[in-house]
């Protein structure tokens, strides 16, 4: 099988089309303001706007966690977690990127304050 001029011509223009369509998806997802939304034990504790540096403890009888809202990006800067992989995970700061504590049921997530711009998640913690 031998490949043709046209078969070159078609991958190439694809390639420059994707390129393109991520370049402009990027675009209009980073400037919308974003919040750090924090759900414990599969219930909404609270919503705090990532502009606004801050820290955030959670805590009851058995469960410590610490989120640490800096330069417009969060993270979990401590945990009593036992596998302390919550902790070791990258900060967020862009739309859909999420922290997930599973031994404390916490579950840190970016979302858009414009509700149009929020991609739809499927999530379930017990």
């Amino acid at each position: 099988m031998k490949i043709k001029r046209a078969d070159i011509i078609l991958s190439l223009a694809l390639l420059v089309l994707s390129i393109i369509l991520a370049v402009v998806l990027g675009k209009t997802n980073s400037n919308s303001p974003k919040v750090l939304r924090i759900e414990k034990d599969s219930k909404l504790y609270g919503e705090y706007d990532l502009s606004i540096d801050r820290e955030i403890v959670l805590e009851d009888k058995n469960h410590y966690n610490k989120i640490i809202i800096k330069n417009g990006k969060a993270t979990m800067y401590e945990a009593n977690c036992p596998d302390q992989i919550c902790v070791h995970m990258h900060d967020i700061s862009k739309s859909g990127e999420t922290i997930i504590c599973l031994p404390n049921k916490v579950f840190l997530e970016i979302v858009d304050k414009n509700p149009k711009n929020q991609p739809e998640i499927d999530k379930v913690v017990r």
